[in-house]
């Protein structure tokens, strides 16, 4: 940088020159010695004048002084790495053939983001399984339908059977039952009663008439057929009768008996038994059917599992891809950079096969290196800043993770896991850095960029603006605490010191003195 600084400070210097050595040939001679004098008489020792256009060609840039929180810090060599969740390999989670490569090596991508299409016999199996799984779930559907339906109709004939068991209860107390039949009895001994009457009277009748054909035929004024027709007529009177009297005594035999059924009320027993009975068979048909219910309930209820199953391994095989069947997408599963492919397409790949590599470094871990001896000062959560020789003015802030248990027997060292963020791919895994880890309580004090300190053989100074120019200052120095560094005396709250071009002035000023001494 002074190279390039000095060429240019001297150009704006020779041409500031030539304009006051033109200024002068103006005059006399007498008066280019007069202001050559004023200008020797009016410099100050330490102290060196740039305009603003100087000052910028030389690259001055100053800051306040100021009071600052210092911490103690060890500055410790640290390697970058990425994070567990930093970094990815893409593997396919079933067998099958790679159809389609849609990303490249260095290509950024989103979390979520199609990768390849693979093609997978196991995978259409898979769907085949879901597609099987739902018949037997529709299946099981349509049964438990069907014994629901037969369930409602079973229910339906407990409560007809119910109800006409309470209605053949109310008849039974009201004597319905037997008075039928014993009014049927009665009305049958009563017919049985008319015609023994009817046949007696009959049978009388045409016994008389009978006798009176005998007494003529004897006579000799009725014939022979006359005689046997009157003795056969009278023959059938004695049939119907002998039945007449064979029925009264049969309906007197079942009026007897209703009158005995109806007196003990077997009939009406008989009909709420047979109620009872209906109840019964009805609701035995009703159990079974919720038997039945129950089973295709169960049914379902494996089926409907069975699908899930079935879906949740094809979404594990598919990892969730909207793909058509047979085919998924292997998706990103984070954001970053693709560093590495191994897949053509076309290619047959297999589970364990790693297909590509992703790396997303907007936050990586960065191994410190401690001294033993140090290691006690180190706590978790403390701050750090990492720096690297390889990233000219650029620092990285981050935290304290992990704490070492062990010490390294080779380097006598403890590592210390940091997590830095916010890199955005700048710190890259295996990069070398120094890691400023602070510790301590910290302090309150007067503190300035460490880039404004210089120092000789005797002396540690610091170049102050003011409104004369940039003027040399010494300082005893006190804390380091990361890009800053505690001052305890020399300078005061405010005080514009040089952060950048320090070295421009100290060389203009150690020549001004060279020229000192020639005079």
């Amino acid at each position: 940088m002074r190279r390039l600084l000095w060429p240019l400070l001297a150009i704006a210097v020779l041409a500031t020159g030539c304009q006051d050595q033109e200024k002068h040939t103006e005059g006399d001679g007498h008066e280019g010695e007069s202001a050559q004098g004023q200008e020797e008489s009016g410099h100050v020792e330490g102290e060196v004048k740039l305009d603003a256009e100087q000052a910028k060609v030389a690259g001055i840039e100053v800051e306040s002084a100021s009071l600052r929180t210092l911490r103690l810090s060890l500055d410790v060599p640290g390697t970058v790495n990425s994070t567990a969740k930093g970094r990815a390999v893409v593997t396919p989670p079933v067998g099958g053939r790679v159809v389609a490569v849609k990303v490249g090596l260095g290509d950024r991508v989103q979390q979520g983001q199609g990768l390849a299409v693979l093609e997978s016999a196991e995978l259409a199996q898979s769907w085949s399984s879901i597609a099987a799984a739902e018949q037997s779930r529709d299946s099981a559907s349509a049964a438990l339908r069907e014994a629901r339906s037969e369930l409602a109709l079973a229910i339906a004939k407990v409560s007809a059977a119910r109800s006409s068991l309470s209605r053949q209860r109310q008849l039974a107390s009201a004597g319905a039952f037997s008075q039928a039949p014993l009014q049927a009895a009665q009305s049958e001994m009563n017919d049985a009663q008319s015609e023994l009457l009817s046949a007696q009277s009959e049978r009388a009748s045409h016994a008389e008439a009978a006798r009176r054909i005998e007494n003529l035929y004897r006579d000799g004024i009725a014939s022979k057929v006359e005689l046997e027709a009157a003795r056969l007529e009278a023959l059938q009177d004695q049939i119907r009768y002998d039945r007449a009297v064979a029925r009264v005594a049969a309906a007197r035999t079942a009026l007897e008996r209703e009158k005995t059924i109806a007196s003990r009320g077997l009939l009406n027993a008989k009909e709420i038994q047979t109620a009872e009975a209906e109840v019964k068979a009805s609701q035995l048909e009703a159990d079974r059917a919720r038997i039945r219910v129950t089973s295709s309930e169960a049914s379902l209820a494996n089926a409907h599992r069975a699908v899930a199953n079935a879906r949740s391994v094809y979404r594990s095989a598919s990892e969730g891809s909207r793909a058509a069947v047979g085919r998924m997408d292997l998706k990103a599963p984070i954001s970053g950079t693709v560093t590495h492919v191994d897949v053509t397409k076309g290619q047959a790949v297999d589970r364990t096969q790693v297909l590509m590599e992703i790396e997303n470094l907007s936050s990586v871990w960065v191994t410190a290196n401690v001294p033993e001896r140090d290691a006690a000062k180190v706590r978790k959560g403390a701050s750090v800043r990492v720096t690297a020789s390889a990233i000219q003015g650029q620092a990285f802030n981050g935290v304290v993770q992990i704490v070492g248990e062990r010490v390294d027997p080779k380097t006598r060292t403890v590592p210390v896991q940091c997590i830095v963020s916010g890199v955005s791919g700048v710190l890259k895994p295996e990069m070398f850095t120094t890691v400023h880890l602070e510790y301590g309580q910290g302090e309150t004090a007067l503190a300035v960029p460490k880039s404004a300190i210089l120092s000789d053989r005797e002396n540690t100074y610091v170049f102050v603006k003011d409104d004369h120019g940039y003027r040399k200052v010494m300082v005893q120095l006190g804390s380091r605490s990361g890009a800053y560094i505690g001052i305890k005396s020399g300078l005061e709250v405010g005080d514009l010191v040089v952060v950048k071009g320090g070295f421009v002035l100290d060389s203009e000023l150690k020549k001004d003195e060279l020229k000192g001494h020639e005079h």
